[in-house]
């Protein structure tokens, strides 16, 4: 059998199963690219190493391909078309360890600014006023880049200031309520001319009023933090990137909350479930220690330890 054959078939199966299966297709194919159309039974162990360890591949990323060219093999072999799988045996990934970027204010501040420019060539699918929106929008909400995309006109209701988010990234839907400086920013949005505002539109449209792909966000975003000049001046292998709009999100959250002395043990939980969260420890690599976040912290621990109020 031919490992596109078995590629296709087993993706099949997969989403016959009732499985979305969007990503790990994804890493079948690039395996394919990587491969050739050889025969299953010819792949070896050094093919499978070297795609595993492509150039500049995160930990996560890592394990995440192993895992899903481990039940690809294991799927064949059960059914007697490989006899050995040539998976590589497990190991930890040497490379720099990923930590997310958080933008300060006047980080965002020059990415607005940076806005027309970037989008000023008549090819940009993606008009100025467009990726602006997607920007604050993105800031304001803690959204996942995929999940603002998706969204369609009916799935927006300003008149309740709230969005529903369906078939997430956990195939569960939720609802995020909208704050007064987004809902604004989304009326002056739909407003513009030439948006096609029919209920099953997408939300974010190209100029000819197609869904927007999650590859033309990244690639203008990339053009965008290189046009404000913003980057990253430490030693760390990554660029910032747009889904660093997510972390800075819940980060200024915290820090505010820090700010107003709020209580953080009631309302932490509540963050979890407004970013769609399955528990609190997936929340927890969202928040990103920053000097502006360690300034609040020990504020308040130096008001407990004076004898202010208690962490409630």
């Amino acid at each position: 059998m031919k490992l596109s054959q078995s590629i296709d078939l087993y993706i099949q199966r997969k989403r016959d199963a009732g499985m979305r299966f969007d990503s790990s297709a994804q890493i079948l194919r690039s395996f394919l690219r990587h491969c050739g159309d050889i025969d299953l039974h010819r792949i070896t162990v050094h093919q499978v190493t070297a795609f595993l360890d492509g150039l500049g591949v995160r930990p996560s990323t890592w394990s995440g391909k192993r895992g899903t060219l481990h039940a690809f093999f294991a799927y064949w072999g059960a059914r007697g078309r490989l006899k050995n799988s040539p998976l590589p045996p497990s190991a930890p990934k040497t490379a720099q360890s990923f930590v997310p970027y958080i933008y300060s204010r006047s980080d965002l501040c020059a990415l607005l600014n940076a806005v027309p420019r970037c989008q000023q060539h008549s090819d940009c699918v993606m008009s100025a006023a467009t990726f602006r929106t997607l920007l604050l929008f993105l800031y304001g909400t803690g959204m996942r880049l995929g999940e603002a995309l998706r969204l369609r006109l009916v799935d927006v209701d300003l008149m309740l200031t709230l969005i529903t988010i369906r078939d997430t990234k956990f195939y569960k839907s939720r609802l995020v309520p909208l704050g007064p400086d987004i809902e604004k920013v989304l009326q002056q949005y739909l407003r513009l001319p030439g948006r096609r505002n029919q209920h099953y539109q997408p939300l974010f449209q190209t100029k000819s009023g197609n869904p927007i792909a999650a590859q033309v966000a990244a690639t203008s975003f990339s053009r965008l933090r290189r046009i404000a000049g913003i980057e990253r001046r430490d030693d760390s292998y990554f660029q910032p990137r747009l889904h660093d709009l997510r972390h800075t999100f819940a980060v200024h959250r915290l820090t505010e909350w820090y700010r107003q002395n709020a209580d953080l043990q009631r309302l932490l939980p509540a963050l979890s479930t407004y970013l769609g969260h399955v528990n609190l420890s997936a929340t927890q690599r969202y928040l990103t220690m920053t000097p502006e976040l360690l300034e609040q912290a020990n504020r308040r621990f130096e008001r407990y330890a004076c004898g202010g109020s208690h962490e409630r």
